[in-house]
């Protein structure tokens, strides 16, 4: 099956921002997998103290409205999937209901178990944009909601460049996202977990996947469609009109290599870019150990 969404077609080898209009239509997706994926995602959520999800004393005013407009959407354009009955929303997919007031857990915790997104909270705090609250199932232990209370560019620290490139350019582009005038763009890279859900830790267990598989790829070029996965991120920017918070959504998508096998458009971007990577970012990726293989399984396809 064709990728869904396949950023790499028209990215960069540099950080790129790449903001497009769009339709709040749109705004939430359910997958083919819904149903296995949210059991898996709501066991990582129940955890406590929560390893995944964090909060900012002040911040549940602009919970309660997120949540008030996540389930807007679903019962607006996801009402064959979604219903609701006497304050609880059910899950016509895999058969979950869900209290909208359980006294026990805040408003981003109770929608996070309803949809497949992973929402963090922007407010401006001290004239600056403050994460106020965030779950984050998708990737790791901690680094997301580790940020909690601080900007985007602590978030970004690690990634070597990006913020010598683009803090900037993120701040002004988070102050000036307008209610009503939604935006997306996309991150992807290629990995060797094929997992969504990624493991606690996830950077070093991405690094650690590709080191492991990397002696197979090299002695086995042809394996890298079936063994190497792409990642993408949709990333969403929607600005909540009362509260005025910054709502980023993530949704994650794993496709196999193999899907754009016969895809010569994309097979010639992700040659390009990966081939244009300096060694400290394929390093950071986890593609320095697979990149020779790689670049070979794509090569025998474009040849």
């Amino acid at each position: 099956m064709t990728p869904k969404h396949q950023p790499y077609r028209s990215s960069g080898a540099a950080f790129q921002i790449g903001l497009q209009p769009m339709e709040m239509a749109s705004w939430l997706d359910t997958g083919p997998d819904h149903a296995s994926f949210m059991a898996e995602k709501r066991q990582r959520m129940t955890g406590r103290p929560p390893v995944f999800y964090r909060s900012t004393d002040g911040s549940g005013e602009a919970q309660a409205e997120l949540r008030d407009a996540v389930v807007a959407q679903l019962l607006t354009t996801h009402s064959a999937s979604f219903r609701m009955d006497q304050g609880h929303i059910h899950d016509l997919i895999d058969g979950s209901r869900h209290d909208l007031e359980a006294d026990d857990l805040e408003p981003l915790e109770i929608i996070s178990n309803v949809v497949e997104e992973d929402f963090i909270l922007f407010e401006r705090r001290d004239d600056a944009n403050i994460m106020t609250a965030a779950s984050n199932a998708y990737t790791s232990s901690g680094r997301i909601v580790s940020c909690v209370g601080r900007d985007m560019r602590y978030a970004h620290d690690p990634v070597p460049g990006l913020n010598e490139q683009l803090g900037a350019r993120v701040d002004r582009v988070m102050a000036n996202v307008k209610a009503g005038v939604p935006v997306v763009r996309f991150n992807w890279f290629v990995t060797a977990i094929a997992s969504r859900l990624f493991p606690q830790g996830w950077h070093h267990a991405n690094v650690t996947a590709a080191e492991d598989l990397s002696r197979a790829l090299v002695a086995n070029p042809e394996a890298a469609g079936d063994k190497l996965w792409l990642r993408v991120e949709r990333q969403t920017f929607v600005r909540l009109p009362h509260t005025q918070a910054l709502v980023f959504g993530i949704h994650t998508y794993s496709d196999p290599l193999s899907s754009i096998a016969g895809d010569q458009d994309s097979l010639q971007a992700i040659h390009r870019l990966i081939g244009e990577y300096s060694e400290e970012r394929l390093g950071y990726s986890g593609l320095l150990t697979i990149k020779a293989p790689l670049l070979q399984w794509i090569e025998r396809r474009l040849s």
